[in-house]
């Protein structure tokens, strides 16, 4: 009967021999490739069985289907393990690095080489990306041959050797002015179907994944507040009270009853990649071409500094981390989160 893979094997060797029958067992080279070689050699084939039967207790043999594992096979395993133990943010960010480094899915990892991951970090650097977008892409790299390694797919981590280029981190300060605020508010009350979404957005702070995040269950009537937020310690679940401009507009979109507060009209959620496009197409028709979602948060920060708002009011409701160890311990109450919100016209 056929033995299975990586269990060894005996053979009869040719010729007048007093111990014909060898074991052969399974070993790994340095270049990661299966070969056998003899273990022992025995006058009987039983004693030959018992002596293979010895090694396999005793001998973890290689693997040799994960020696041929490709990279979309390492990532399937690493994904399955990892993305039930990280928060939303962090599966996002290596689910969009995937796209990128998935250029190389169909690859054996053993025959990857730091060539191949060092063009994927190149191109990330000729597409104009992000300083974090192409340290995302990194970390994930590193994460999955740091995967394999530990499983023996492979024996070197070329992840290491990858040089990184020397992108500036990306400035999105941009904020809408006054007189564009005034038409995003024209275009929402005039039921423009995305309009309210981003006044929504400007009057809340909230970064778009989390923005998007948002459901029904976020929304805390009794103290008329939304609740939402993941990036970091300090701005998961923070609490945002609910500015009157925006305030008809929310309880429309809670009428939807949707998957999330922001929903299509068959009351789905709606992805980033949409939410991107709509917002594109409106800031041209409010005369900021170029704005990017994340504008918002900016202008909602600003508008708050220059109303006068209380620094550590502005931080809670924006997720901002205190290092002040006295700001650690000031309670803010939702009371005084609102009425340094109302600040803001």
């Amino acid at each position: 009967m056929k033995r299975a893979n990586g269990t060894g094997s005996i053979v009869k060797l040719s010729g007048n021999r007093r111990r014909p029958w060898a074991v052969r067992i399974p070993y790994r080279t340095q270049r990661g490739r299966i070969r056998q070689r003899y273990l022992s050699y025995h006058a009987k084939a039983s004693d030959a069985q018992a002596a293979l039967d010895e090694w396999c207790r005793t001998h973890s043999a290689p693997a040799t289907e994960a020696i041929d594992y490709t990279l979309q096979q390492v990532y399937d395993l690493w994904s399955s393990r990892e993305y039930p133990r990280l928060g939303p943010a962090s599966v996002s960010s290596h689910r969009a690095a995937w796209g990128r480094v998935s250029a190389l899915a169909d690859k054996k990892v053993r025959r990857i080489t730091i060539d191949d991951l060092q063009q994927i970090i190149d191109q990330d650097e000729a597409d104009g990306l992000s300083k974090s977008s192409i340290q995302n892409d990194k970390s994930l790299i590193s994460a999955l041959f740091r995967f394999a390694m530990e499983r023996d797919i492979i024996i070197k981590d070329y992840s290491q050797f990858i040089r990184m280029p020397s992108v500036q981190a990306k400035q999105e300060k941009g904020v809408l002015s006054d007189l564009q605020l005034k038409k995003l508010e024209q275009l929402a009350a005039s039921g423009d179907p995305w309009a309210d979404a981003v006044l929504i957005l400007c009057y809340t702070g909230f970064r778009i994944s989390e923005f998007l995040a948002l459901t029904r269950f976020s929304y805390h009537a009794d103290g008329d507040y939304l609740q939402g937020g993941m990036k970091t310690a300090a701005g998961r679940d923070r609490i945002v009270p609910v500015h009157p401009k925006i305030k008809p507009y929310l309880a429309a979109r809670l009428a939807q009853n949707g998957e999330r507060i922001i929903c299509d009209p068959s009351g789905h959620a709606v992805s980033t990649q949409v939410f991107r496009a709509r917002f594109t197409a409106l800031m041209e028709q409010i005369g900021a071409a170029g704005a990017t979602p994340h504008w918002c948060r900016h202008t909602f920060a600003s508008r708050l500094h220059q109303a006068g708002a209380d620094e550590l009011a502005i931080k809670r409701m924006m997720g901002h981390a205190n290092k002040d160890v006295t700001e650690h311990y000031t309670h803010i109450s939702l009371d005084y989160l609102r009425q340094e919100l109302y600040k803001i016209a």
